[in-house]
């Protein structure tokens, strides 16, 4: 099979040019330097095409900044113009590369990253400790000061190995010269494109020396932190001296003497903002309160003005989707519940994503309830009988059925899920009012078959008809109820109510109505519903809905 080579007419062709354009502007198309790039985009593209070929190309000066994350981080800017350049190159050579790294490097690859990194800790640490039974201890590893350290004459030498275009390497050469390094000929700078790509084909020959030279099986790095699990302590404190060795000999680097330890599960290993134990995870605290101040920062924006809700809710949902890989879910509740008193909406959002307000209005209305309440409703969707539930989570029956209680109240879940139908009618049919005693119910009755828990949960169900729900209760009842059943086959008149009940729902979150308030409230005062008046009044049922379906499916079939 033939080699895959890069050259450089490839490198500077304007399709890969555009491509790079394309890459470098990703998540950045309202910066001002990109709109001036963009207004002579043709114009600009044949420029650093004309530099390139003629080989007059210069990097501008980079833009030097301090980052304090909390860790102190000095974070080193190129020009747009530069970043193109960036992009190109990585075009280029990156497929030829990415063939060479092995599966457990999850530092800026395509389908890797810090998450899947931390996956693939928990499927290692499950193996190692036998499924959390016997002692797992952990080699974490980091490399002291490594951007700073790179060696140029080594990372060209390695990239000569598969680039045989002597233009494409005088032009990395180019890029990784253009840094204030403390040592000449060494350092790449933090944040360009090139230095994220350079450090994996850099620190490949370590992955390649642990993985084919020491036949380490359980190993995971991310840039240059780095964990081997084993259950023997002398063979890791073996492993990291041959690390170390191999390090220094072949690539001027050196593990850091502080940060590099061997410890147990049992302590907690820290690990891409994780630490992690056997039978959990928790989040760092650094992460909590950088997401806090981020927090404050939208918030002055969102009294500004300067900044969309809709932008506001993507940060938040990918903070908890990020923290709920850790257990926290107190803090996500905490943080969830407080959401729309420190964003108040003071004027009609637009939508753009309806599923994006859906899924946030559902997570504060969930927020509501305790976490052993939570904890059981996730276990009897999964089909676990009352019996199982309470084994499972070692709590006393009667706590088990308070909790079914709750859900049932506030429509969590359905009350036939629960309890056979003919149990239901039987209890029902000796309710006379929600208000009831348990005690006169069971007279009534006369059936040693059903307990007092089960008249509970049956008359926790007519309690939560007459309780008042929330306006994003009703929302989501009212397009299962009217607008699927009545507008089914006219889907754009539904997903502009959709949106028009999103919008109520998103600008009087704490609203609370009962049914007929609910259908006042929708279709007199908001007019959501464009349906004539008899029509909105009309209750259509599931059969009637499954009929009218049926019959539109045979005159179809019939046409056809």
């Amino acid at each position: 099979m033939k080699e895959e080579t890069a050259t450089y007419e490839e490198l500077c062709s304007i399709e890969n040019l555009e491509l790079a354009f394309n890459k470098a502007r990703k998540g950045k198309t309202l910066k001002p330097y990109v709109i001036k790039f963009e207004e002579n985009l043709n114009e600009n593209l044949n420029q650093l095409r004309f530099e390139l070929l003629t080989q007059a190309y210069k990097p501008k000066p980079l833009e030097t900044f301090i980052l304090r994350d909390p860790k102190t981080r000095k974070i080193s800017k190129s020009d747009f113009r530069d970043r193109v350049i960036h992009h190109a190159i990585c075009n280029i050579i990156e497929p030829i590369f990415e063939k060479t790294f092995i599966s457990d490097s999850y530092a800026n690859r395509m389908g890797k990253g810090g998450l899947n990194a931390i996956k693939k800790f928990d499927a290692f640490k499950r193996k190692v400790s036998k499924n959390n039974t016997i002692k797992c201890y952990v080699l974490k590893a980091d490399i002291k000061h490594y951007f700073e350290n790179v060696n140029h004459k080594i990372l060209l030498s390695l990239l000569k190995k598969k680039i045989k275009d002597k233009q494409i390497i005088n032009l990395i050469k180019i890029i990784l010269e253009n840094h204030n390094s403390k040592k000449e000929g060494q350092g790449m700078p933090l944040g360009n494109l090139t230095s994220q790509f350079f450090a994996n084909i850099y620190l490949n020959e370590l992955d390649q020396f642990i993985k084919h030279v020491l036949r380490v099986k359980y190993y995971v790095r991310y840039v240059d932190d780095f964990v081997i699990l084993n259950n023997s302590k002398p063979t890791l404190e073996k492993q990291r001296k041959e690390i170390n060795s191999f390090l220094k000999q072949n690539l001027e680097l050196e593990l850091h003497p502080e940060k590099t330890k061997i410890i147990t599960l049992k302590q907690g290993v820290n690990f891409l903002g994780f630490r992690i134990f056997y039978h959990h995870k928790l989040l760092y605290q650094r992460k909590i309160k950088k997401f806090k101040h981020k927090l404050q920062r939208l918030k002055k924006e969102d009294e500004k003005g300067t900044i969309d809700r809709e932008k506001i809710i993507e940060s938040f949902e990918g903070h908890l989707a990020y923290s709920n890989h850790a257990n926290t879910y107190k803090y996500r509740k905490k943080i969830t519940k407080e959401f729309n008193k420190e964003f108040p909406v003071k004027k009609e959002p637009t939508i753009t994503s309806v599923k994006k307000h859906e899924n946030l209005n559902q997570k504060i209305e969930n927020s509501k309830f305790e976490f052993s309440t939570q904890k059981t409703k996730q276990l009897l969707k999964k089909g676990l009988t009352i019996e199982q539930v309470v084994t499972q989570r070692n709590l006393k029956l009667g706590t088990v059925w308070q909790h079914i209680c709750t859900l049932v109240e506030h429509h969590q879940i359905k009350l036939k899920e629960i309890l056979p139908n003919n149990k239901i009618k039987i209890i029902l049919r000796n309710i006379k009012s929600p208000n009831d005693k348990l005690k006169d119910i069971k007279e009534r009755i006369k059936n040693e078959n059903i307990s007092y828990d089960e008249m509970a949960c049956v008359l926790a169900n007519q309690k939560g008809k007459q309780k008042k729900k929330s306006i994003t209760y009703y929302s989501q009842w009212y397009q299962k109820t009217n607008c699927h059943r009545k507008c089914y086959h006219n889907k754009e008149q539904r997903a502009k109510c959709r949106n028009k009940l999103q919008i109520q729902t998103t600008l009087n979150p704490y609203l609370e109505f009962t049914k007929k308030e609910f259908l006042t409230f929708i279709c007199e005062y908001k007019n959501i519903c464009k349906l004539s008046k008899q029509e909105k009044n009309r209750f259509v049922t599931w059969y009637e809905f499954n009929q009218k379906k049926k019959i539109n499916v045979i005159q179809t079939k019939i046409i056809f």
